[in-house]
């Protein structure tokens, strides 16, 4: 009897998982989930809770249950709700991220426990509004930056999708809204527009945490003078740069648009550059959330194994 692909694909999975224990990527991702996980869980304990502010996500869901019932804790609930979670979604994500956020469950539900009864005493609503945002910023972005998960909305969104066809950014809207609308309802527009503010901010601060220093300027330019161009930006920049390729849409012209990625810093230098070279000249800047290769951030120090050549 031949095996289905499911179960092949199990297999691969578990000797993945089991691999994977050796390498010190997996055992950095532990350690990232222990401290994000604890600086969560400080500032659900020791500013949301006292200030009866929400979070999002599944935390969210779990801090309207224990706002209502006052009962058993909001580390418990939040175990809870993660288990028909994973029952419900097990079978549509890899064994590995299965594995990695019921470890992070237990880690996370642990902190809130351990943590429960804390208060960071701050009188001011707007500074505490930030500060939680902050905090459970960092200490999501913590664990994410390096593929951990701590359980919830992020299952919850690939069922979803795969199920129904809706994209995971809705429901991320949707399961974030719970807490403001209940916030509103339970108490005041006020609490719900600081609950507002603090999920702001956390979003802000997980999507820096994430990116961390890497973040750099990708350029596009589209030139009459591609070589000379290039030329002075790996000469006078010392930047890499590469060629595309294109054809124009209306000119019907051969073109080589011209590709490179800078530090922030040297964004005036290169604008004075093109200024001078070629002032007609097309250019596209845009945001990089995240740079690996050469020069920038390798793949070492993003905590893979490194490779022999």
């Amino acid at each position: 009897m031949t095996k289905s692909p499911r179960i092949d694909s199990v297999m691969f999975e578990l000797k993945e998982i089991t691999n994977s224990l050796k390498t010190w990527r997996f055992w950095r991702t532990i350690i990232a989930i222990i401290i994000g996980s604890f600086i969560f869980s400080i500032s659900i304990n020791g500013i949301i809770i006292p200030h009866k502010f929400y979070s999002g996500g599944v935390s969210g869901i779990s801090l309207v249950i224990y706002y209502l019932v006052g009962w058993p804790s909001v580390g418990v609930i939040y175990f809870l709700i993660n288990i028909p979670i994973f029952i419900l979604g097990g079978r549509q994500i890899s064994v590995y991220f299965v594995f990695i956020s019921m470890i992070g469950v237990f880690i996370l539900t642990f902190a809130l426990e351990t943590t429960s009864g804390m208060v960071i005493p701050m009188k001011e609503n707007m500074l505490a509004a930030v500060f939680a945002g902050v905090l459970t910023g960092v200490g999501t972005g913590m664990y994410l930056r390096v593929g951990g998960s701590a359980g919830g909305v992020d299952i919850i969104a690939t069922v979803i999708k795969k199920k129904l066809a809706i994209p995971m950014g809705t429901t991320f809207i949707i399961v974030d809204a719970i807490p403001i609308t209940t916030a509103a309802v339970l108490f005041n527009l006020e609490t719900a527009l600081y609950t507002a503010i603090c999920m702001y901010v956390h979003s802000v601060v997980v999507e820096k945490v994430q990116t961390g220093f890497s973040q750099r300027k990708a350029v596009f330019v589209i030139s009459n003078f591609p070589d000379l161009i290039a030329e002075k930006v790996m000469k006078q920049l010392d930047r890499g740069v590469t060629f595309f390729h294109s054809s124009g849409g209306f000119s019907k012209d051969e073109r080589r648009v011209i590709y490179t990625v800078i530090h922030m810093k040297e964004l005036g230098r290169l604008k004075k550059l093109l200024f001078d070279t070629d002032p007609d000249a097309f250019v596209a800047i845009s945001n990089t959330a995240e740079v690996i290769g050469r020069r920038f951030l390798s793949w070492e120090d993003e905590g893979f194994s490194s490779r022999t050549k």
